[in-house]
């Protein structure tokens, strides 16, 4: 399995780790309700280096990006990001992704477990005047999240980052920290408040003892979990994939139809009348999970993508993919061959105060 560049630094927390996508990453440190509950009211801090980043740039790039995902890239002002997605011409969901328009180019972040076929894919369709550059190597990508994140990053940062608004970028300068590359974006993955971090590799390790220093609690992938599906944000694999099309999905407000990229003449074929669709429900007396089978009365109506114990809202919830034309009101999840009833509620579980 691959490690980050951060890994020796998380044996000496005594993290667990796991394997996913490919990589030896940790799962938790103290235990997932500890790590969980301190990002929903304080600051934790995710190494989330095995994701995967990529330069482009040229005079091409912004037609390029507009045909390979469905969004309008053109219309990202600078230093602005986009949540997007890279669709297969089936339509069906290749990975969703961030993409930032910073210093004249863009950034692209992709999902770890993708980030191979990603680079491939778009190198497929990459005209000559677009230059694309893969640093997923050569940078470390750290996630600063919850509620006092600001306060305690401002105090490391020589970058005024307090008038930052969600979804943007800037270039970072950090203190006793020279880097060759680094940057801050005020986005994240657990429906706090956050940063992430983009900084050279060979100066993570000295930021994340700053910020471990400062008493920012180190996170796994268990909670990150937890707070990601409190929020409803998708997990490759589970919400989407190559099988699940944006509209089935919940993300039809992502999609620019003005804009000829690849899937969309699928997707307009079932524009309006898509097959299935995303929900969000609360399991009454038993904790759903992945794959676990939907019914409405003695109908096979779908499948659980997701489910856990909330542990700020302390019931189980979960997401799953159902037929479009499921009843609702009548719905039970099989759990370990009995069937649970659950229901169904608005998206997401949680919102963050503002």
């Amino acid at each position: 399995m691959k490690r980050t560049v951060l890994f020796d630094e998380h044996k000496k927390l005594n993290a667990k780790f796991t394997e996913f996508s490919g990589w030896e990453m940790p799962v938790q440190y103290s235990s997932i309700i500890d790590e969980h509950n301190a990002v929903r009211n304080a600051c934790g801090v995710f190494d989330t280096s095995h994701m995967g980043t990529f330069l482009v740039s040229g005079g091409e790039c912004e037609k390029f990006l507009n045909y390979v995902t469905l969004g309008n890239i053109s219309g990202l002002p600078e230093n602005k990001a986009r949540y997007s997605m890279i669709l297969n011409e089936d339509g069906g969901i290749k990975d969703d992704i961030i993409v930032y328009k910073t210093g004249g180019g863009y950034m692209v972040v992709v999902n770890a477990g993708n980030l191979d076929k990603d680079w491939q894919w778009l190198n497929v369709y990459k005209p000559g005047g677009v230059e694309l550059k893969n640093i997923s190597s050569e940078i470390a990508l750290l996630a600063i999240q919850g509620p006092k994140s600001l306060e305690i990053l401002q105090g490391i940062c020589e970058t005024d980052i307090k008038n930052m608004k969600y979804f943007t970028v800037s270039d970072l300068k950090l203190k006793n920290i020279n880097a060759k590359f680094s940057r801050i974006a005020r986005t994240g993955y657990t429906g706090e408040d956050g940063f992430e971090i983009f900084i050279s590799s060979h100066h993570a390790a000295q930021l994340w003892n700053k910020l471990i220093e400062l008493n920012v609690k180190p996170c796994g992938l268990g909670c990150r979990d937890t707070l990601r599906l409190e929020a409803c944000m998708p997990l490759h694999g589970h919400e989407i994939d190559e099988n699940i099309n944006p509209i089935e999905a919940g993300f039809h407000n992502t999609i620019n139809w003005d804009n000829n990229f690849i899937g969309k003449a699928a997707l307009i074929k079932i524009k309006d009348n898509p097959k299935r669709k995303s929900i969000a429900f609360e399991c009454l007396s038993a904790i759903a999970r992945n794959a676990n089978i939907i019914y409405a009365g003695e109908k096979n109506a779908g499948y659980v993508t997701s489910g856990t114990f909330s542990p700020t809202l302390k019931k189980a919830i979960g997401m799953a993919l159902v037929n479009a034309s499921a009843n609702t009101d009548n719905l039970e999840a099989e759990i370990h061959s009995n069937r649970r009833k659950i229901k169904e509620v608005a998206k997401p579980f949680y919102k963050r105060k503002k």
